[in-house]
């Protein structure tokens, strides 16, 4: 499973039905990176140790939104998402979106240092220095170049913040020796600690009418490439990769899984995802067959339409493949749907009832 799996997502990944917009012109793919977890039975809690003593799995997707990247990975609950990410060449060109489970300068620094982006929200207790703004504004507006942003924050009343801000990461010894010798980075020399390496990002802040407070993104793309607002509207499309999630879990059943035997519980994860990936094949194969109404087949309504099909579709297969589909379809889809996934829930007859064997049934 785990082979035909990796084939499907390098065949889904070969047959992008999305290209992005002009307004990404120079870009070469739009990711999101998420994991989400999956609560497990009590006896996995060593093999797949959560938060809180609790047995937990965590399934971490990678997805382009125009198909170039796609990757899923399993790993126990406790598991750190900053930790399910490795960041190399295949970064290059590409837009990476990312919630504040990944918020780390030193990420941050490895994909421009491999010639990539990055869009994330900025963490609640990181306070940048403000190195110069990047918007004029009319008036006598406030100076900011120097101050730190939550020193200023309080006196601000733009609609958007515009700003290139420095922040320190921590650097090896060899890798500041080289900095110092290319003379890319300023370096900091703590009195007995680690030098630390001074980075520069650009900082959007838009202002939500309702809240009256900022929505902060940390990026590295300039804003020759992308206006602050469109910043924030991009961000947006993370929301994408939720939609992923909530196709394993709400259609596929990965938000229940009582078994306690670790090779049915990856199992069931493995069938799951590759449902997901015929699922997305066909969602691709759709859009180029009509490409007028390739935006109106949205995610989450395609994979409703997927799954009232499915068994349709299984009889296809089976049919070619030269097996009697008809009564193992009707057993498949009786186990699947007449079946609730509530093990623990207590019944109206559950005490005065027990299963009866199967012997009294006819063959017919």
């Amino acid at each position: 499973m785990k082979e035909c799996l990796a084939h499907g997502i390098a065949d889904l990944a070969s047959h992008a039905s999305l290209t992005l917009s002009d307004k990404l012109k120079g870009f070469k793919d739009l990711i999101v990176a998420d994991g989400t977890v999956i609560r497990l039975h009590d006896k996995l809690a060593e093999q797949f140790p959560g938060a809180r003593g609790k047995a937990e799995l965590k399934i971490h997707a990678i997805t382009g939104i125009a198909g170039n990247t796609r990757s899923i990975a399993i790993y126990s609950g406790k598991t750190a998402e900053i930790k399910t990410i490795r960041i190399g060449s295949w970064v290059k060109d590409n837009i990476l979106l990312f919630d504040l489970g990944y918020f780390k300068y030193e990420l941050f620094s490895r994909i421009r240092k491999n010639k990539g982006y990055f869009v994330s929200r900025l963490k609640q207790s990181a306070n940048p220095t403000i190195v110069s703004v990047l918007r004029a504004y009319r008036g006598n507006p406030i100076d900011l170049a120097g101050k730190k942003l939550k020193e200023i924050l309080p006196r601000l009343k733009r609609e958007v913040i515009d700003v290139e801000v420095e922040v320190f990461i921590k650097g090896s010894a060899s890798k500041t020796r080289k900095a110092e010798k290319d003379g890319t980075f300023e370096i900091y020399h703590p009195r007995g600690g680690t030098p630390k390496v001074k980075e520069t990002f650009r900082l959007v802040g838009v202002l939500n009418e309702e809240s009256k407070m900022y929505h902060f993104y940390l990026t590295n793309i300039t804003p020759e490439q992308l206006s602050a607002e469109d910043v924030a509207l991009l961000y947006r499309a993370r929301w994408s990769i939720e939609l992923v999630f909530k196709e394993l879990k709400r259609l596929y059943q990965l938000d229940v899984i009582s078994s306690g035997a670790p090779a049915v519980v990856e199992s069931l994860v493995l069938v799951a995802m590759l449902t997901l990936v015929v699922s997305h094949r066909l969602l691709n194969h759709m859009r180029l067959l009509a490409p007028e109404k390739s935006a109106r087949f949205t995610p989450l309504r395609w994979a409703e339409s997927f799954y009232s099909i499915a068994p349709v579709m299984m009889t296809r297969v089976l049919k070619a493949v030269g097996i009697d589909e008809d009564p193992l379809l009707l057993i498949i889809y009786f186990m699947a749907e007449g079946v609730d996934p509530n093990v623990n829930r207590e019944r109206l007859l559950s005490p005065w009832v027990k299963a009866a064997n199967s012997q009294g049934l006819s063959g017919n």
